[in-house]
């Protein structure tokens, strides 16, 4: 996996969490994303496993981070919005949970 993607992945996720006016995950995410940019294309190098761990905890704790949902806006873009958020979440999980 590309970490530009990555990258752009927890953007979005930054993103969403804002517009729904959940400010509480910025330090992880930016952790995350320090931790990415600062590192090699290579997913087993240290920062990979650092960001990968940073996201874990942040992902896997009972901190509200997965139970960050959309409620604001119109109907249509609530339901656009919920897809996404659970789309990044699961594929971010799904790349970050395979590093040890």
């Amino acid at each position: 996996m590309k970490k530009f993607y990555l990258i752009s992945l927890l953007t979005e996720l930054k993103e969403i969490y804002h517009f729904e006016g959940c400010l509480n995950f910025d330090s992880g995410i930016d952790a995350v994303l320090y931790k990415l940019s600062a590192g090699s294309e290579m997913m087993n190098d240290d920062e990979w496993v650092q960001a990968a761990s940073i996201y874990k905890t942040m992902a896997g704790s009972k901190s509200g981070f997965s139970d960050v949902y959309v409620e604001r806006g119109d109907a249509e873009k609530r339901v656009a919005l919920n897809v996404r958020l659970h789309e990044i979440r699961t594929i971010l999980w799904g790349v970050f949970g395979k590093i040890r």
